[in-house]
């Protein structure tokens, strides 16, 4: 489900199509909605990857994790994420909440999922737009960023 690079090296995920803005030694944190996958990369090194879930854009197309170029914005340990749409409200505790874009939509864990992460199940029961980790990989990656840290969304 995700995995620790110990020996880190140039990978196409951090160096392919897309990743011009790889600098050596620049963090830089890749999420494909298409893969539901996650690569943290220093410049073209990878370090760390993850399965991810995103938003759950085929439930409703508001629900779409938002694409582009974003930074972390701020780190929270121990939170609650609540929220209401015309769906219904959530209030969900969180043991790590990493914002990228706006206040509301970033990278958190989510106990309460229920099908494995990397899978087609997002486009049904996905996030509001935010995108899920295991919370192991995210605890992870929690250590490694620090705000400013860029993401990239595709």
């Amino acid at each position: 489900m995700w995995t620790v690079h110990t020996s880190p090296a140039p990978d196409t995920h951090c160096t392919g199509p897309g990743r011009a803005g790889a600098q050596n030694g620049v963090l830089h944190v890749y999420v494909s909605i298409a893969s539901q996958h996650l690569w943290e990369c220093s410049g073209a090194d990878l370090l760390m990857d993850s399965a991810v879930t995103t938003g759950a854009s085929g439930f409703d197309h508001d629900y779409a994790t938002p694409t582009g170029t974003f930074a972390i914005t701020r780190m929270t340990r121990d939170t609650e994420l609540a929220g209401h749409d015309r769906h219904g409200s959530w209030d969900d505790k969180v043991a790590y909440w990493m914002p990228f874009q706006g206040g509301d939509v970033g990278f958190h864990d989510a106990s309460w999922q229920t099908f494995p992460f990397g899978t087609d199940g997002y486009l049904q029961s996905g996030s509001h737009g935010c995108v899920h980790m295991p919370t192991d990989a995210i605890a992870h990656l929690y250590a490694d960023v620090e705000v400013g840290t860029r993401v990239t969304v595709s």
